[in-house]
């Protein structure tokens, strides 16, 4: 019986880890210059000096100054470059917190791949930088709303706890042929991961868990205002990712069906919430808190969604937030 469900399930398994694969080599191809400059600066000693200049936006929201050159990896490239500069610092840093790794995690989730995901709002008629500025505010609030609560409530003052398979090496800069093979380690471990969330993915559609958190997510998008005819567009980019669901609402926005105003809420709201499964496991997988990636996270993207959505439509804010143009996607 297993045999027979593997035999039939193996056409769909090869795809995905094929899809896989494909974003393993891009990934690969950005993190292998990011891993080269964090060598050099570790190896010249100018991590410290270059962290200074975050330190006092990195101690409102709790963190070493080192960490905001991963958070700024994160933006400018994506989430598996980060998670390399993380593990290359981790020699010259003090272990984080849980609730530290949570503030780091989350700010990640709210502002990544800036760059690429900004083309895909602009391509739904939204400002490149004005939605890229959203994201990083978002991001330094999330910072700071989190930093509050640990220091309120003593949460989270417990060692961030890694899977146990992602290790590092305990030398800074270790010669350069040890190097290249915890280099070679580490970019393999990001395949496996790779893999195993777009497996989960792929399982969790199956099973219907998808479905599931669609149908859990409808009622709350349409209390802040994500009306019919985006829902489901912003439901799909919210559970599997921006690309997804931004990419099919860039298509439509383009044939002309959805009001702009639809549009730009739905934008706005996904910028900051997507990828609920693959990106909430991989920031877990690192130390951070699951239940705060999963639920405080979309309770904030809502609250703040909704806000900037609402001012949007006041004829005073309108041009300082969507732009000059008559509407959003025009």
């Amino acid at each position: 019986m297993v045999i027979k469900i593997l035999t039939s399930a193996w056409p769909q398994i090869w795809e995905t880890l094929n899809q896989g694969g494909s974003t393993w080599l891009f990934v690969v191809k950005l993190t292998l210059p990011a891993l080269l400059v964090a060598r050099f600066l570790l190896f010249f000693n100018w991590v410290p000096t270059v962290a200074s200049f975050f330190e006092p936006v990195m101690t409102l929201v709790g963190l070493p100054p080192e960490t905001a050159l991963i958070w700024v990896a994160g933006m400018i490239a994506n989430h598996y470059v980060a998670i390399s500069i993380y593990f290359s610092f981790l020699p010259i840093m003090e272990p984080l917190s849980l609730a530290q790794m949570t503030v780091l995690g989350g700010m990640g989730l709210m502002a990544h791949s800036l760059l690429l995901e900004g083309q895909i709002c602009r391509g739904a008629g939204l400002s490149f930088w004005r939605v890229t500025l959203f994201r990083m505010l978002a991001a330094f609030l999330w910072g700071l709303v989190i930093n509050q609560i640990a220091r309120l409530t003593g949460w989270g003052e417990e060692p961030a706890q890694r899977l146990s398979f992602l290790n590092f090496s305990s030398d800074p800069v270790p010669p350069w042929d040890l190097w290249i093979w915890l280099t070679l380690k580490q970019l393999l471990m990001i395949l496996v991961i790779i893999e195993s969330l777009l497996l989960f993915i792929k399982l969790s559609n199956h099973l219907g868990l998808t479905r599931l958190l669609i149908k859990i997510l409808g009622l709350p998008l349409r209390l802040v205002g994500i009306n019919e005819s985006v829902l489901m567009l912003t439901l799909i980019g919210g559970v599997l990712g921006l690309t997804y669901g931004g990419g099919l609402i860039v298509a439509e926005s383009r044939s002309g069906h959805i009001p702009p105003q639809d549009i730009y809420n739905a934008m706005m709201l996904l910028c900051i919430f997507h990828s609920l499964i693959e990106d909430s496991f991989l920031m877990w997988s690192i130390g951070g808190s699951l239940i705060f990636f999963l639920f405080v996270r979309l309770v904030l993207a809502l609250v703040l969604s909704a806000a900037i959505t609402r001012l949007a439509d006041r004829v005073f804010w309108r041009p300082l937030l969507v732009g000059r143009k008559k509407d959003p996607a025009e």
